[in-house]
């Protein structure tokens, strides 16, 4: 968990209309309970389900604890169940700044210089530094003249791309350089923004999906709650051992 959630009791809420299937809910924070309701379950007919629980600290994915209605005659007639195949999935996504690197196979003499990366995965305009090539290296690897520096791509390949300079925009011109030899990374810089020095971090977006057992049928009338406790849940283990 961020420690920016922490001493912070978060509370959000939702409501929707249920499409009857698995529904993907995307959170402002990481919660520690869920709980659904499904307003059109409240109405008391047999085998509705009106409320679905999650717990964090003690469900894996799929599970829920519901509340089935048992008696159409008494909507406050209830049975408890534990449902652990469609209940509730953490779908969160991965955050931070991934750092992206590739070995270099080949780099042309030439204007503009190319470079070959096998599956770069690189688009144009984004800026990579070349490294692990110059003189410094304990063989002769060549292309001296481009190590260290900063450079925008331009895609041309899957497998290949060509370099300008990031400020002028000039494609950079290896016709003079020393000979290609061997070895080379391609390193994309992250969200660098021009004239700073800054970077962006890209937090982990919390998501919870909303199973078919959950969820509701079709045109159900949904409200879920969603709380972070303030402090950490200290577990007691068994009082009565």
């Amino acid at each position: 968990m961020s420690d920016k959630f922490q001493g912070q009791t978060m509370t959000e809420a939702f409501s929707l209309t249920s499409g009857g299937a698995a529904y993907t809910l995307t959170l402002g924070f990481q919660p520690d309970k869920v709980v659904v309701h499904n307003l059109s379950d409240w109405t008391g007919t047999a085998g509705g389900i009106p409320k679905s629980t999650w717990i964090r600290t003690l469900t894996t994915d799929t599970d829920a604890y519901q509340q089935v209605v048992i008696d159409s005659s008494a909507g406050a007639s209830f049975n408890y169940t534990f449902e652990d195949t469609n209940g509730f999935t953490v779908a969160d996504t991965s955050g931070g700044v991934a750092a992206y690197r590739t070995a270099i196979t080949g780099i042309t003499a030439a204007d503009p210089c190319v470079v070959t990366a096998v599956a770069h995965g690189l688009t144009t305009g984004e800026l990579v530094r070349i490294s692990d090539l110059g003189p410094s290296m304990p063989t002769a690897r060549g292309m001296n003249e481009l190590d260290g520096g900063r450079y925008a791509v331009v895609v041309l390949t899957d497998d290949t791309f060509s370099l300008k300079d990031p400020i002028t925009g000039d494609d950079i011109d290896s016709t003079s350089y020393v000979a290609y030899v061997e070895g080379g990374s391609v390193n994309l810089i992250i969200r660098t923004q021009d004239y700073s020095t800054a970077v962006s971090y890209d937090p982990i977006t919390y998501k919870l999906t909303l199973g078919t057992a959950v969820i509701g049928t079709d045109g159900d009338s949904i409200f879920i709650e969603c709380i972070r406790y303030g402090s950490r849940i200290q577990s007691l283990g068994d009082i009565g051992a």
